[in-house]
């Protein structure tokens, strides 16, 4: 398949330092993302050795109708299988009884959005009837925002964090790409992060920590927040409650307040805050 000219491209963009520690001491970026700037361009490879650029960040129809139908065949349907297909005859998503798995679906919707950084739950998959569905959902996601987080899977703090970074990620509908970015972190590692939890949530590896430097990025998870146009509006925590204790009244969102501005073309109310890692 041919790699997606862009969205994945933005996630191929950013990154930060797993551990302070881990980072090279002797190289220095020649460039630096700032707030209210675009990015600079960068190439970077995910974790199945594809690469992707920065800049261009927009999904085309062609290349959500060219996922979701690779996708479908692995779920059952047929070599026929068009955008009008109902997803309720793929044999994939039924259980033992053939009726449809709600679950099931939703593996589907994430085999197909994962790609472009979108998550999907159960309940945003009971929309999905057909495969064109999909494709629509996918499509609809190309003026999306772009949130870049800093990761390892061996991270104390992005275990205890991950399943509110899913919760809230597709609650504000962004795209999502995670950015692997300790050295000492191997496909080992990762792969057993994945087995331990549900985390569908496209990786990329960023071991020397080009990108790392040059967003500025001090520990994991680190959150990066880009509009359409790749310009930075947020860097920082998710939220002011790390440990996930606060009362809903007493939280401050702030890569969500961030999204639902940039949605309503308005500045961020707090584009930097310090990240809790």
């Amino acid at each position: 398949m041919k790699r997606l000219p862009l969205a994945l491209a933005l996630v191929a963009a950013l990154i930060v330092p797993a551990f302070a520690e881990d980072a090279p001491k002797d190289a220095k970026p020649a460039l630096k993302a700032e707030l209210g700037s675009k990015a600079p361009a960068v190439v970077i490879q995910d974790t199945e050795g594809r690469s992707f650029e920065l800049q261009d960040c927009g999904i085309t129809k062609k290349d959500a109708v060219a996922v979701v139908m690779a996708q479908a065949l692995t779920f059952g349907a047929g070599k026929d299988a068009k955008p009008e297909t109902k997803i309720a005859d793929l044999k994939g998503v039924k259980d033992g009884d053939g009726d449809v798995d709600a679950s099931k679906v939703r593996d589907l919707a994430l085999a197909c959005g994962t790609y472009f950084g979108l998550i999907a739950t159960e309940e945003s998959a009971e929309s999905f009837k057909t495969l064109g569905d999909l494709v629509t959902w996918i499509e609809q996601a190309n003026t999306s925002p772009i949130l870049l987080v800093t990761f390892s899977p061996r991270c104390g703090s992005v275990k205890r964090q991950a399943d509110r970074i899913l919760e809230m990620a597709a609650a504000s509908k962004v795209r999502i790409f995670a950015i692997a970015c300790n050295t000492k972190d191997t496909d080992e590692h990762l792969a057993k992060f994945k087995e331990s939890r549900d985390w569908p949530v496209r990786t990329f590896w960023d071991r020397e920590q080009r990108v790392t430097d040059m967003l500025g990025g001090k520990v994991t998870p680190h959150f990066f927040l880009f509009d359409k146009d790749a310009v930075l509006r947020y860097r920082g925590a998710m939220n002011n409650d790390p440990m996930g204790f606060m009362e809903d009244e007493e939280r401050k969102d702030y890569v969500i307040d961030a999204v639902s501005a940039i949605r309503g073309g308005k500045a961020v109310p707090v584009s930097d805050t310090e990240p809790s890692g």
